[in-house]
C-alpha cells in the first residue's frame, strides 16, 4: 500500500505542478517572451504557492482516500480526493487573480508594462503579496475542504 502512495504522490504532484505552469505560462508569456528576470520572479513565486497550497492539502487529503480505500470504497476515494485538488487549484488561481486585482487597484502603473520592462518593484510586490495569500489562506481552506468531507 506504502508504494501505491508513493506513486500516486508522484503522478498527483507532477500532474498538478504541470497544470499550474500551463495555466500562469499564458499569462506572463502575453506580458514578454522571452521572459525577463522580473516576469520570471513572479512566475516562479506563483509556482512555489501552488506547490505549498498542494502540500498543504495533500497529507490529510491522502489519510481520507486511504481511508476509503480500506473501506473498499475505492471509488468514492479517489473521487474526494480529486474534488479537493481541484479545489486547491481553483484556489490558486483565485489567488493569483486577486492578486492582480489588487494591485491594478493600488498602482497607478501598468503592470504588465512595468513588468515588460523587468520592474522588479512591482514584480517583488506582486511575489510577496501572493506568497502571503497563499500562506495565510491556504490553511483555513484545507480545513473548511476536510470539514466538509467529514
Amino acid at each position: 500500500m506504502e508504494i501505491l502512495s508513493v506513486i500516486a504522490s508522484v503522478i498527483i504532484a507532477v500532474v498538478f505542478m504541470f497544470a499550474s505552469y500551463f495555466v500562469y505560462r499564458n499569462y506572463f508569456y502575453s506580458i514578454i517572451f522571452p521572459l525577463n528576470a522580473a516576469t520570471r520572479l513572479f512566475f516562479v513565486a506563483v509556482l512555489f504557492g501552488s506547490g505549498v497550497t498542494l502540500v498543504n492539502y495533500h497529507e490529510a487529503g491522502l489519510l481520507f482516500m486511504t481511508h476509503f480505500v480500506e473501506k473498499n470504497k475505492v471509488v468514492t476515494g479517489i473521487g474526494i480526493y480529486s474534488i479537493g485538488l481541484a479545489v486547491c487549484f481553483a484556489f490558486n488561481v483565485l489567488m493569483f487573480r486577486i492578486t492582480l486585482l489588487v494591485h491594478k487597484i493600488s498602482h497607478f502603473e501598468n503592470e504588465k508594462a512595468e513588468l515588460a520592462k523587468g520592474n522588479f518593484l512591482i514584480a517583488g510586490i506582486h511575489t510577496i503579496t501572493f506568497l502571503v495569500l497563499i500562506f495565510i489562506l491556504s490553511s483555513p481552506l484545507i480545513q473548511l475542504i476536510l470539514t466538509l468531507i467529514q
